[in-house]
């Protein structure tokens, strides 16, 4: 291969999507690259100003991105905060992806953030290459790998709490797994949801486990339609019912006024996310909402207090949510 200019290797580790450049000279560099380890202080450099350059790997389809704030708000969080501390995400790798990934090429960047929750196999391949990892939505225990989650393990024991002050003890869940993400797809391995966790907890400790009635289905709309129904139509009838995210509240709203029931005088009803229509349902429905901004924010932060700090040990942070309490309790 004939020599390159330091310019053309510079765009090619940055992965300039504008750039013209054969294949194989974009490999050539590739391969010449890792070989020397070379790492971002060495080519992200553009306009004249040195910037941190980080991967993000995102168990997260195109789709839901699109249709979830939730995670709308993490990525800004994440795209806001690095711009703030001169860093850019300059390569997403949406999962699950092909076998043609060039997993070696994770080398270069300042730090490896990761969306979802992956399978402990892709992790460690991940781990490989790069030793800054920040995961963020993850609720697992990690020896090497920096963690960002929401509270929503503690945020459900408190609303127990709230819904057993209010005389409330049959109280039922509704709630849902997520598949761990391999390389490829979808794995087989269960993660089991912290406010499944919790609420599991909470009726043991407090001698209620007896009238604990609870669905684990999906997390859309008709599938709670279905848990909601099953629940109704169970021995333990219950005065309460807590769900997952607010889509299955929609789908618990829905089978509680067709049975003619009323919301909250039969039935109280909280959930987690606080969309926007949530304020607007009939009675307005109580919910958790996530600052899933600040936890894009705090994984920037994280990755620069170990890149520009000198923090070794992995730490896990938690992100406080906010219980908006309206009529549905």
């Amino acid at each position: 291969m004939s020599r390159v200019s330091k310019a053309t290797v510079s765009r090619i580790l940055n992965e300039d999507t504008s750039f013209s450049v054969s294949e194989a000279t974009r490999n050539r560099v590739w391969q010449i690259a890792n070989k020397l380890q070379y790492k971002l202080s060495d080519v992200a450099v553009r306009d004249n100003s040195e910037k941190l350059h980080l991967a993000l790997l995102s168990a997260v389809s195109v789709e839901q991105e699109l249709s979830d704030s939730y995670f709308q708000q993490i990525k800004l969080g994440l795209t806001q905060q690095a711009s703030l501390w001169g860093m850019k995400i300059a390569n997403e790798i949406r999962l699950p992806t092909n076998d043609n990934v060039q997993w070696e090429r994770l080398s270069i960047y300042g730090a490896v953030l990761v969306v979802g929750v992956l399978t402990e196999d892709l992790l460690a391949k991940i781990y490989q290459y790069n030793q800054n990892i920040v995961i963020i939505d993850d609720y697992r225990d990690f020896e090497n790998y920096d963690v960002v989650h929401n509270d929503f393990g503690r945020r459900t024991k408190s609303i127990l709490d709230l819904l057993y002050q209010r005389g409330h003890q049959d109280i039922a869940f509704i709630g849902g797994n997520k598949k761990l993400m391999a390389q490829t797809g979808l794995s087989e391995i269960d993660a089991v949801d912290e406010r499944q966790k919790a609420y599991v907890e909470w009726m043991k400790i407090n001698n209620l486990l007896e009238r604990a009635n609870q669905q684990i289905t999906g997390w859309d709309t008709e599938d709670a339609v279905a848990a909601t129904k099953k629940i109704l139509l169970s021995d333990k009838q219950p005065t309460a019912i807590v769900t997952g995210n607010d889509l299955q509240a929609v789908g618990v709203y829905r089978v509680i006024q067709e049975k003619g029931y009323k919301i909250p005088e039969d039935i109280a009803v909280v959930s987690f996310d606080d969309i926007d229509m949530s304020q607007y349902l009939f009675p307005s429905l109580t919910t958790v909402r996530p600052n899933s901004r600040e936890l894009g924010k705090v994984a920037i932060n994280l990755v620069r207090d170990k890149i520009v700090g000198d923090r070794l040990a992995a730490v896990q942070v938690t992100v406080n949510s906010t219980l908006e309490i309206r009529e549905s309790i």
